[in-house]
């Protein structure tokens, strides 16, 4: 059965007049659980305030003072209607019982992202959070299926730099800096094939929300970014999701107990290619996942969720034959995770208790070399509990406490002689406070603080305080328009040593401590948001931000030293973003336009000094301006259509400029010289040639562009339903380059170069039953 509404979403006022009201509450049905429904407050015949209530049955409706009809709907249920009277700062809470019923909705007709997004409009004053609901991630074009995490590059703010990645960059920080939740769990490294795709079952998804600046308080463990993905539990009655793409097949399957005090689902997934090819060839590569996630009503007030993950890649050449692959490998990495939340109603607010379990892993061998070793993982196990509540009308106060242990352990051996090791533990034991005070329609404030002690093994411990402010004012006495302001301090303690100029790749886990330091960023950002009409969403921000103990690979490091295989220094970053949203029409979608400049600094390692100078260059992800067009549309005969359009300006590379002969002339005890490489390659002082580079990153690639189309289409049977879908990337086949090859051996020197994807049509069928 359809849910119309899965998320929170308070009420938007609808008419001129100011909102100096509230109507809190929540929605249950007779047996208990909560329920997501639509809301409208209607004075005179028509509707002043509309809304949705959250997964947890949850609403927030803002009004003027007076007396209202409040009518709740959702499908499958008796309708509800109340009068009510609200009064000028003094909040009226209610609770909302709905009885199931075989009813048709009339529909309050309330776009679910547009009131989420008009719901963090009026309630927060900081965070730049942006959101993809369900049906959009499934019509943002995607390779072969769709792809929650490839899904969050279409919104403001964020950079790819490369299509053979779903690794993403926010606002000028690094990739391991963006901090990644499933259902308030956080995950590592949460991709297949090495950062091709995410390890997300789109069937499983919710909705995806990403807060590219000024989260609050409560986050702490990153400094660039939060992408929550919420998971799915369905509705409470029994269905099956599938799906057959050229990737892999996949089933999700969800059923609920107790009139739905218990809903859950389960979904696998499995690449085929390995099995197809069989016949044929030997492919041994395959991918494989398990997720689950199930959602109690323990009574009116009380909730619990678990979530729970595991998956990993299998890349075998140990099975083949010496004959036909000499160098046999057995590759493997992977994800698990486990979280328990537990929530529950008070008068005034909310308590929450969280635990969880997330590990990462990977693993490199060699059967014919049983001497060397290659392998990662890190682990993390926290737990925490937040309270909010509500002492004043206008007044909300948050207090949580955490605490979270890491470990490492990374190994590169091979005959006896151990290249990279490192290994390490540390406890993050974390508070905050966070306030929020506002008057509907006037201003929001919030305030808040966070506190951090670091104890890593080996190191000593820190203790890093982290301010948070945020300021919105309202504009022309309303809730359309308003600018913001926030600054504030974001701490990190762990950093990933993956090259991030290869377009693909693993990340290796470092805690910070003896061998790194820990992450500081300070960061500021101004904006202007607006809902003009009940179409269109605008916001325009500028930021800047400065990263201080950032990590990057030292190539010349000393092999005797444990200690200096990373170099640290620090960043800055600067931009603004633009995003022009339109919903409620057939044709709808957004435009995000992004600038930045972002810059690293560095010792030199090549300047061949003692004292060795820094060098400041823009990063790979330093992509100046960015621009998505994201679209949704009818397509003829009942299709639907999805198109994504983005230009952006070319990414940084260091460009050689010359290739040169060198020699290296051999010294007898006598002082002379053995041999003269006078007579070029044939003599004995000659050892090859080498590249003369420019400035680091002193160049930049082309401009690159790409179109991508998708287009599906419902066929209800009596059983179920059949969805084919079709994706088109890069329709006209444009050639963006990925790196360029140089070959000064020929005359006159070539250059070449790899191309990302070419024209690549994929098909897939869903059914759901």
């Amino acid at each position: 059965m359809a849910v119309l509404a899965l998320v929170a979403l308070p009420g938007a006022p609808l008419s001129g007049q100011e909102p100096t009201a509230v109507l809190t509450g929540r929605v249950v049905d007779g047996a208990g659980p909560v329920l997501a429904a639509d809301l409208a407050l209607i004075r005179d015949g028509d509707v002043v305030a509309r809304g949705e209530s959250d997964a947890e049955g949850r609403f927030r409706l803002a009004a003027g003072a007076g007396r209202y009809t409040l009518r709740v709907e959702r499908l499958g249920y008796a309708g509800v209607t109340r009068l009510v009277t609200l009064v000028a700062d003094t909040p009226l809470s209610l609770e909302i019982e709905l009885r199931p019923a075989a009813v048709l909705l009339e529909g309050v007709g309330v776009e679910a992202e547009r009131s989420r997004e008009r719901l963090r409009f009026e309630e927060t004053a900081g965070a730049s959070v942006r959101g993809i609901g369900a049906d959009e991630l499934k019509l943002v074009p995607g390779v072969a299926e769709a792809d929650p995490i490839r899904a969050v590059e279409v919104l403001p703010g964020v950079v790819s730099t490369s299509d053979f990645s779903s690794s993403f960059h926010v606002r000028g920080g690094s990739a391991d800096q963006n901090l990644i939740l499933v259902d308030g769990a956080p995950i590592f490294s949460p991709f297949h094939l090495g950062g091709f795709f995410s390890v997300f079952n789109a069937d499983m998804v919710a909705r995806a929300e990403l807060a590219s600046g000024g989260f609050q308080a409560r986050y702490g463990g990153r400094v660039s970014s939060v992408l929550t993905v919420e998971s799915d539990p369905g509705d409470g009655e029994f269905g099956i999701d599938g799906g057959v793409s050229l990737l892999a097949t996949r089933v999700a399957v969800g059923g609920g107990w107790g009139d739905r005090d218990l809903r859950w689902r389960v979904s696998g997934r499995r690449s085929y290619f390995d099995k197809l090819l069989a016949p044929v060839a030997e492919f041994p590569y395959h991918l494989q996942d398990l997720q689950a996630v199930a959602e109690w009503g323990l009574g009116p007030r009380d909730r619990l969720r678990f979530t729970g993950y595991t998956g990993d890649d299998v890349l075998d050449f140990s099975q083949l034959d010496n004959e036909d692959f000499p160098l046999r490998i057995d590759w493997s990495w992977g994800n698990d995770v486990a979280g328990l939340r537990w929530d529950r109603d008070l008068d005034r607010g909310r308590l929450a208790a969280r635990a969880s379990l997330t590990r990462f892993t990977t693993g490199l061998s060699f059967p014919d070399f049983d001497d060397t070793d290659f392998r990662s993982a890190v682990v993390q196990r926290a737990a925490g509990v937040d309270w909010t509540t509500r002492p004043l009308p206008l007044l909300e106060v948050g207090l949580g406490a955490e605490i979270n242990g890491f470990s490492y352990d990374n190994l590169a051996s091979t005959g006896g002689t151990v290249f990279s090791q490192g290994e390490g533990t540390g406890t993050q034991v974390g508070g905050y406070l966070q306030t929020t005070w506002g008057r509907p329609g006037a201003w929001l404030v919030e305030a808040g603080a966070r506190v951090d002690r670091w104890s890593p093994d080996p190191g000593d411990p820190v203790v890093e305080v982290a301010p948070r402010l945020a300021v919105k004012r309202f504009l022309g006495g309303s809730s359309r328009w308003a600018v913001n302001a926030s600054a504030g301090r974001y701490t990190q303690f762990i950093h990933s040593l993956r090259d991030e100029e290869l377009p693909l790749g693993l990340d290796i886990w470092i805690l910070s401590g003896e061998r790194a330091p820990h992450v500081v960023s300070d960061q500021v950002q101004v904006g202007l948001e607006a809902f003009p009409d009940d179409e269109w969403t605008f916001s325009v921000e500028a930021y800047a931000r400065t990263f201080d103990g950032v990590l990057t690979f030292n190539t010349s490091d000393d092999p005797n030293d444990d200690l200096d295989d990373v170099l640290v220094g620090d960043g800055l970053s600067w931009g603004a973003d633009l995003f022009v949203r339109r919903s409620g029409t057939p044709v709808n979608g957004w435009i995000a336009l992004s600038f930045l400049k972002a810059e690293r600094t560095f010792p030199d390692v090549f300047s061949g000094a003692l004292e060795r100078p820094e060098v400041t260059y823009a990063p790979i992800f330093d992509r100046r301006l960015d621009i998505d067009l994201v679209m949704r549309f009818p397509a003829p005969r009942g299709w639907e259509g999805g198109l994504r359009l983005n230009v952006g300006t070319g990414t940084p590379y260091t460009r050689p400029l010359a290739s040169f002969a060198v020699y290296q002339p051999r010294f007898l005890k006598d002082g002379g010289r053995a041999g003269w490489g006078g007579d070029g390659e044939s003599g004995n002082d000659f050892s090859g040639y080498a590249v003369l580079l420019g400035d680091r990153n002193g160049e930049r690639y082309p401009l690159y562009h790409r179109l991508d189309v998708s287009l599906r289409k419902d066929y209800p049977k009596s059983w179920g339903v059949l969805t084919p879908h079709l994706d088109l990337i890069n329709v006209y086949n444009r050639k963006n380059v990925l790196f360029y090859f140089y070959e000064y051996e020929r005359t006159p020197p070539v250059r070449s170069g790899i191309s990302m994807f070419p024209f690549l049509p994929t098909v897939g069928l869903e059914v759901r039953f």
